[in-house]
Protein backbone atom coordinates (compact mmCIF):
# COMPACT_ATOMS: atom_id res chain seq x y z
CA UNK A 1 0.00 0.00 0.00
CA UNK A 2 1.75 3.48 -1.65
CA UNK A 3 1.68 5.64 1.67
CA UNK A 4 -0.43 8.98 1.11
CA UNK A 5 0.70 11.86 -0.53
CA UNK A 6 1.66 14.79 1.35
CA UNK A 7 1.59 17.43 -1.05
CA UNK A 8 -1.14 17.87 -3.85
CA UNK A 9 1.63 18.37 -6.51
CA UNK A 10 5.55 18.92 -7.00
CA UNK A 11 4.94 22.43 -6.88
CA UNK A 12 4.23 22.67 -3.95
CA UNK A 13 6.43 19.88 -3.09
CA UNK A 14 9.41 21.90 -4.20
CA UNK A 15 8.01 24.74 -2.11
CA UNK A 16 8.35 23.15 0.81
CA UNK A 17 11.55 21.67 0.55
CA UNK A 18 12.67 25.58 -0.28
CA UNK A 19 10.99 26.78 3.20
CA UNK A 20 12.56 24.18 4.90
CA UNK A 21 15.76 24.83 4.16
CA UNK A 22 15.56 28.55 3.35
CA UNK A 23 16.24 28.34 -0.36
CA UNK A 24 15.90 31.04 -2.42
CA UNK A 25 15.52 30.82 -6.47
CA UNK A 26 17.67 33.50 -8.67
CA UNK A 27 17.67 33.34 -12.56
CA UNK A 28 20.84 34.60 -14.03
CA UNK A 29 21.62 35.61 -17.54
CA UNK A 30 24.91 34.67 -18.58
CA UNK A 31 26.99 34.55 -21.73
CA UNK A 32 26.69 30.79 -23.51
CA UNK A 33 30.54 30.51 -23.43
CA UNK A 34 30.37 31.21 -19.53
CA UNK A 35 27.88 28.50 -19.27
CA UNK A 36 29.70 25.69 -21.18
CA UNK A 37 32.91 26.35 -19.30
CA UNK A 38 31.02 26.36 -15.84
CA UNK A 39 29.22 22.86 -17.11
CA UNK A 40 32.84 21.66 -17.77
CA UNK A 41 34.05 22.33 -14.20
CA UNK A 42 30.34 21.13 -12.41
CA UNK A 43 32.03 18.02 -14.14
CA UNK A 44 35.27 17.88 -13.55
CA UNK A 45 34.37 19.20 -10.13
CA UNK A 46 30.92 17.00 -9.46
CA UNK A 47 29.23 19.47 -8.04
CA UNK A 48 26.15 21.25 -8.77
CA UNK A 49 25.31 24.93 -9.98
CA UNK A 50 23.78 25.79 -6.53
CA UNK A 51 27.01 24.71 -4.69
CA UNK A 52 29.36 26.67 -7.12
CA UNK A 53 27.82 29.90 -7.44
CA UNK A 54 27.35 29.93 -3.72
CA UNK A 55 30.92 29.07 -3.13
CA UNK A 56 32.23 31.77 -5.07
CA UNK A 57 29.83 34.40 -3.60
CA UNK A 58 31.21 33.20 -0.36
CA UNK A 59 34.54 33.50 -0.91
CA UNK A 60 34.97 36.12 -3.64
CA UNK A 61 32.16 38.67 -3.35
CA UNK A 62 31.46 38.08 0.78
CA UNK A 63 34.64 37.64 2.28
CA UNK A 64 36.20 39.40 5.30
CA UNK A 65 38.82 42.15 4.24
Amino acid sequence: MPRARKYANDAERVAAFRKRHGLVSVSLDLPQDLVDALDDFMKFKDLTRSKVVAKLIRSQLLRKR
